[in-house]
């Protein structure tokens, strides 16, 4: 009985030497990275268990310089009474200058530091600097950081245009031959200033709030182009990763809003051309034109444009993509397993994807129209 009472309080007493170590520490929840005047700034954001009144941010930002990121760290533990755990690190935000010189160094410090556990999101801010996108407060989260997450995780799964980009899923992509990476965007919408002040939060109209834009498209490890939103959802789709998405399809003076989620995309590798074969099944969500939807022939012209519309949105993409010169769908990853010899014979694979010919087939399958079986029309009195 002795022993068991002993096991217990050395394993409660640990417990409590845990929870007393972790309010020393300074939880790091988000990352911005910023370029100016030749050196970093990183900015984390740090939650802040001290606060207890309800009006009162939870959070505070704290920045560092330096000429490496590492320096620049160690800048922000001279304005810390705690020390930094990035542990619980769910975001990183980049600054357009920061990804145009490459950051080869940040994914050096980001696999190497012990602290980093890499289950967490990469982001471009786009039109700002990287530190305020870290700055808007919302009500609809305790941290920016929270808000920022939660919102790729669930646009990635219900809008076929935000990729699910992952820190992980970017460093695969990025040490992967033949395969360039990819990068969701955020911006911000509002008064930049207003929105980093709690009182915000407490308004039914908020004064800014950030909003995820269109990818970012990368070569190696340096930023070359922003794709728009229509080349985004192109880029998904090619790539085949789609959980749920929606798109127009223009019908007579109005739109018939299709919804999928179910596609799938196969490939055939050739050595003189490549073929994309997509397929897809879908739903109407909202009909703005005269259409008889009860007639076959009417949802088969429909079911044509549909296929007209998402093939064009892939047209874009590729074209884009080989604007660039960067082949950010992994073709080249794809010719080198089937054609290892001639892979190896290229000097330059995305040189070469620029001309590599590339058809794309796309079948589309309307497989319910709704709870209603016509369009909404009103009769003329």
């Amino acid at each position: 009985m002795k022993k068991l009472l002993f096991v217990f309080l050395c394993l409660s007493l640990t417990g409590c030497w845990n929870y007393r170590e972790l309010n020393e520490y300074a939880i790091v929840t988000g990352m911005a990275v910023d370029y100016q005047d030749n050196q970093y700034i990183v900015s984390f954001l740090i939650a802040n268990g001290n606060k207890s009144e309800e009006s009162e941010t939870k959070t505070s930002l704290l920045s560092g310089h330096g000429t490496t990121i590492y320096e620049a760290i160690k800048d922000i533990s001279l304005a810390s009474p705690k020390e930094l755990y990035i542990s619980h690190l769910s975001v990183i935000i980049l600054s357009e200058e920061t990804a145009k010189r490459g950051i080869n160094n940040l994914l050096d410090f980001l696999l190497r530091d012990p602290q980093s556990h890499q289950n967490f999101y990469l982001l471009m801010a786009k039109d700002t600097k990287a530190s305020n996108i870290l700055s808007i407060l919302s009500p609809l989260a305790d941290y920016p950081s929270q808000n920022i997450t939660s919102n790729v995780s669930n646009s990635s799964k219900l809008q076929g245009k935000i990729s699910d980009a992952s820190f992980n899923q970017f460093m695969e992509k990025y040490l992967e031959t033949g395969f360039e990476p990819i990068m969701n965007s955020i911006i911000i919408v509002g008064d930049i200033e207003k929105g980093q002040t709690p009182d915000s939060q407490d308004k039914i109209e908020q004064d800014a709030y950030t909003k995820l834009d269109s990818l970012a498209l990368f070569k190696g490890d340096q930023f070359v182009g922003w794709s728009n939103q229509k080349e985004s959802i192109g880029i998904d789709l090619v790539l085949g990763e789609i959980g749920t998405m929606y798109f127009n399809v223009p019908c007579e003076e109005g739109y018939a809003v299709s919804v999928s989620n179910d596609y799938d995309v196969k490939y055939e590798v050739l050595s003189n051309r490549l073929k994309i074969k997509a397929k897809a099944l879908g739903s109407l969500r909202e009909v703005s034109c005269h259409i008889d939807l009860e007639s076959e022939k009417e949802i088969q012209k429909l079911e044509k444009k549909a296929e007209e519309q998402l093939r064009e949105y892939m047209v874009q993409a590729i074209g884009k993509a080989k604007e660039y010169g960067t082949d950010i769908f992994g073709f080249g990853s794809l010719y080198y397993k089937k054609f290892p010899n001639q892979y190896r014979s290229i000097r330059d694979w995305n040189e070469f994807f620029k001309n590599y010919p590339i058809e794309i087939e796309v079948n589309f399958q309307y497989t319910s129209k709704g709870t209603l079986e016509q369009s909404l029309e009103r009769e003329e009195s």
